[in-house]
């Protein structure tokens, strides 16, 4: 979905999204700790060697502080500029190219599988697709850390709208109204934790998959 003209030119002249994402960053402690919000929770319980897999990994930014912490990293995407804008950035990075909801990816490969702010990009068939693909791919004992949005509150709700206006699709809007717990759990994830941020505006969770039926 194309959304909004100016969302459409914040992707085509980089400058304007970084500015936008550096604005909305400020409520957290910058750009820097938003990107590293997943990460945050996984390194800690994860091994330094483990294969992670960052869905959504546009180009890169969110999977560089797991590449620090010395995991082995790989992103996925459907977007080739991404892509190679990552490939530039972090050259740690396997890459590949593919559908969230459909990825070219094995079976229960990762010890640890984040998603940073992208899943209210998604319709809900293609989100569901996504989160049963990810629960796929993940190991039994791994762990699933998502970021995105949450319904605002106080002064942040308002500028929450306008953000969605000016910025985001009919999706995001949709996925305010969506209980994202039950939705996990309904994919295959029983949520461990959970922390809203950013005056409620965001949310963090982290989950394990629930064990596959007989």
């Amino acid at each position: 979905m194309a959304g909004s003209p100016l969302r459409q030119l914040a992707y085509r002249h980089r400058w304007i999204y970084d500015t936008v994402t550096a604005t909305s960053a400020l409520s957290v402690g910058g750009v820097d700790r938003l990107r590293a919000l997943c990460s945050e929770w996984m390194v800690p319980l994860l091994p330094e060697g483990s294969p992670v897999l960052d869905l959504c990994c546009g180009s890169g930014e969110a999977a560089a502080p797991l590449l620090q912490a010395g995991l082995q990293v790989t992103g996925l995407d459907i977007a080739p500029r991404a892509l190679e804008l990552a490939a530039l950035r972090h050259s740690g990075l396997t890459l590949v190219q593919g559908l969230a909801e459909d990825p070219p990816l094995t079976e229960s490969s990762f010890a640890g599988i984040q998603l940073s702010l992208a899943l209210h990009e998604f319709p809900a068939v293609e989100r569901r697709a996504l989160l049963r693909s990810a629960r796929r791919l993940l190991q039994p004992d791994g762990v699933f850390v998502m970021v995105d949005m949450h319904p605002a509150a106080g002064v942040m709700k308002t500028l929450q709208q306008l953000f969605c206006a000016l910025f985001e699709t009919e999706t995001a809007t949709e996925f305010l109204k969506l209980d994202l717990e039950q939705e996990l759990q309904m994919c295959g994830f029983r949520v461990e934790r959970r922390e809203l941020l950013a005056g409620t505006a965001l949310q963090r969770l982290m989950c394990r998959p629930q064990p596959k039926s007989p």
